[in-house]
């Protein structure tokens, strides 16, 4: 039966990572038949330095969220920031590549290196993933029912964030016994917890603000409340447990299509820019890192166990 379910699992992995290079390919195509690339080519350097300073501040953000999501935890001191940032360059550069990897290799480092159980592991990820849906939900519905994006859509998103945030408590308590064990000492800790809404925030402004640059680079006029629904599209986009390929370039595309005033081909572009902005942050260190600081850890502990 495990054998059966394990080969289920590896078709619809492989499935789902064919379908998002077919998206990718048709946003490829899409931008490609705008046949204009004139705006980026002719785009001013310190913007696209701007887009790679984002993409990495929103990283060392989703590290961050990592340690400040553990730190109820007793007796883990081991994800420290120091270690998360690498871990997260690591795991981001892997999750291009099928079969969700840089997931994977996340989940076996806090057990192998960081001595986690599964239960803990669980709810570690459990938490991380909430407070993106959470996050994300609040800032969506806060700008689709205000979208002039004035103190009003401030305070609306304030009082749907702790309205979320109770709602999710009680879905979590209503997990089973082990991982609800694991995950109480990180719901019960406020402190944590509004550390934990403020760097998702920031990592969300990090992602508009890449949008909003790589729009101005192509000329394209993008209001604050579109920046925000887009950029919280391309973060659930993200997490499609196929990989990271070609799902978030054919959600921001279709998203931004759906707003009604963008170019089809500029749409695709825009897309596509944001992704290779992320990419050229994610996978050149990423990889180096995977080589020279998350392999000898894992090796290290092997010999250890030997």
């Amino acid at each position: 039966m495990t054998n059966v379910l394990v080969s289920r699992s590896w078709i619809w992995q492989i499935v789902g990572f064919s379908l998002g290079v077919w998206l990718l390919w048709t946003v490829l195509q899409g931008a490609a038949q705008a046949g204009d690339f004139s705006a980026l080519r002719d785009a001013d350097p310190m913007l696209l330095v701007l887009m790679l300073v984002l993409s990495l501040a929103s990283s060392v953000c989703n590290a961050a969220l990592f340690t400040l999501v553990s730190r109820p935890l007793q007796h883990q001191p081991s994800l420290s920031l120091q270690r998360m940032v690498p871990l997260n360059f690591s795991c981001g550069a892997l999750n291009y590549a099928p079969f969700r990897l840089g997931a994977l290799t996340r989940v076996a480092w806090h057990i192998r290196v960081d001595g986690m159980n599964a239960s803990r592991v669980s709810a570690l990820m459990a938490m991380a993933g909430g407070w993106y849906l959470l996050v994300g939900l609040t800032a969506f519905g806060a700008f689709w029912l205000r979208p002039s994006a004035d103190w009003g859509t401030l305070g609306l998103g304030l009082l749907l964030l702790p309205a979320g945030w109770a709602l999710g408590r009680m879905g979590i308590a209503k997990l089973p016994g082990g991982l609800f064990r694991e995950a109480r000492p990180m719901l019960n800790n406020p402190r944590a917890s509004l550390e934990c809404a403020g760097l998702r925030i920031l990592d969300l402004m990090c992602f508009t603000g890449r949008l909003l640059v790589g729009a101005r680079i192509l000329n394209i006029e993008l209001g604050l409340a579109e920046g925000v629904l887009l950029a919280v599209v391309a973060t659930f986009a993200s997490l499609v447990p196929f990989g990271r390929l070609g799902f978030r370039e054919a959600g921001v595309a279709g998203a931004a299509g759906a707003i009604g005033s963008i170019d089809p081909g500029l749409r695709d572009q825009l897309s596509l820019l944001d992704s290779a902005a992320e990419a050229a942050a994610y996978v050149p260190l990423g990889l180096v890192l995977s080589v020279l600081w998350l392999r000898p850890h894992f090796k290290r502990v092997q010999s250890k166990s030997c």
